[in-house]
C-alpha cells in the first residue's frame, strides 16, 4: 500500500531542517523501491517548510511508525506530521506495485 507522509516545519526552522537534513534524507533513503517519491514544500521565496513523501508499507501502522521513527521527528523540525493511504490513479507508472 502506498502511503503520504505529510510533515510541517516549526516557523522559521530553516536552519535547523538544514542541520538534520542528511540524517533524514538516509533514514528515507534506507527504504530503497518502498521510497516511492519525495520532496519539500516551499514557501514564496523557495525555501523549504516541510516535506511530502510517498512510501509503501504493508500497514497503517507500519507507515506511521516509520514516519514517527524520522530524524526530522525527533529533531522537532516537523511541527505536524501526517500520515495517510494513497491511491495512485491517474499516470501512475506500470511498474508500480503498491
Amino acid at each position: 500500500m502506498l502511503f503520504i507522509v505529510s510533515g510541517r516545519d516549526y516557523p522559521n526552522g530553516l536552519e535547523h531542517r538544514l542541520r538534520f537534513r542528511p540524517a533524514h534524507r538516509a533514514y528515507y533513503e534506507s527504504l530503497g523501491d518502498d521510497l516511492i517519491l519525495s520532496g519539500p514544500y516551499l514557501d514564496a521565496t523557495g525555501e523549504p517548510i516541510g516535506s511530502m513523501i510517498i512510501i509503501r508499507r504493508n500497514t497503517h501502522a507500519d507507515a506511521e511508525a516509520f514516519a514517527k521513527a524520522d530524524p526530522f521527528v525527533h529533531q522537532s523540525v516537523f511541527e505536524t506530521l501526517s500520515v495517510s493511504r494513497w491511491d495512485w490513479f491517474m499516470k501512475r507508472p506500470t511498474e508500480l506495485v503498491s
